[in-house]
């Protein structure tokens, strides 16, 4: 996906609707493999996001109910830290699903931008995601694909997590939840990637963690093919984000714990992961001997 657009991937391809039903289409959000998503009026009232499935992706039965259970998931959730479902259904021969209109920039695009930013604002950042998740970790789902990519940063600050479709509804389990890989390699959790079938919340926090030492130090814990990043994410443990850049040493043990191997050794919920972060007295680097060189030099030539 090369470009993104209010926080949805897009690619040249199919041709955009005008008009679904009630929705009057103003204008392309993003277009992916099996879907567009458009910025739309609805009955002249409220601007929505719109996921219309392209035709060749709606006629395959799994796409179209992962569709469904993507929007069954998201109106068991209620909380400002994510994307709110709407409406979903099947009009004029197209599958939809309708959300709350987003205003602002991917996480990703923005880091991009920045490369890393400083610690007060990827504490801030993470904390939001963390409250969201420890909402949706109450109601039985994990979401699986935790990522810049799947963060929208608003002009007002906030964090909103969206793309639940690879999230999993503990209440529900089914075998095809487990074929194959959910989730991003680079953000991946290694119970997800062995298959576990315990796997719950903490995977998520994992996820996070690689999104927190993302942020700070401008990079991932780990490089490579896939295969080599699924490899080190098993069984590597991630080089210290202190390695790369000044970090507060209390915020790169929080780092640290969240990519412990074992889901017992990292925080267990949302709500234990935040608190730490809040807790967090950001120590200023030091400043380096060439400053103090220079400092001394200036303080002599001033007093001689």
């Amino acid at each position: 996906m090369e470009h993104w657009s209010g926080g949805y991937p897009t690619r040249p391809g199919q041709e955009p609707l005008r008009k679904l039903g009630a929705y009057e289409m103003e204008a392309v959000l993003g277009q992916g493999a099996v879907a567009t998503v458009y910025r739309a009026r609805w009955k002249n009232q409220r601007t929505v996001a719109i996921k219309v499935l392209h035709p060749a992706a709606a006629a395959q039965p799994h796409i179209r109910e992962a569709l469904f259970r993507e929007y069954r998931i998201l109106s068991r959730l209620h909380h400002p830290g994510i994307v709110q479902a709407l409406d979903a259904g099947e009009m004029e021969g197209r599958i939809y699903l309708a959300m709350e209109l987003i205003e602002g920039e991917n996480l990703d695009s923005f880091l991009a931008r920045v490369k890393s930013m400083g610690e007060e604002a990827a504490i801030d950042i993470t904390r939001q995601m963390a409250d969201a998740l420890h909402h949706i970790h109450e109601h039985q789902i994990v979401h699986r694909d935790i990522k810049p990519g799947n963060v929208i940063l608003t002009r007002l600050s906030r964090a909103i997590l969206f793309d639940f479709g690879a999230a999993l509804d503990l209440r529900a389990v089914r075998d095809e939840d487990f074929q194959g890989l959910f989730g991003t390699p680079s953000f991946v959790a290694p119970e997800q990637i062995r298959g576990d079938r315990t796997i719950d919340g903490r995977a998520d926090l994992y996820s996070l963690g690689v999104v927190l030492y993302r942020m700070v130090t401008g990079r991932r814990p780990f490089y490579g093919s896939r295969s080599e990043v699924l490899e080190a994410h098993l069984h590597k443990p991630p080089p210290p984000p202190s390695q790369f850049t000044y970090i507060t040493p209390e915020l790169e043990q929080i780092i640290l714990k969240a990519l412990a191997k074992d889901p017992a050794d990292r925080f267990q919920t949302g709500a234990e992961l935040s608190a730490a972060l809040a807790a967090v007295k950001l120590v200023p680097p030091p400043r380096s001997d060439l400053s103090q060189r220079l400092l001394g030099w200036l303080r002599d030539a001033v007093n001689p």
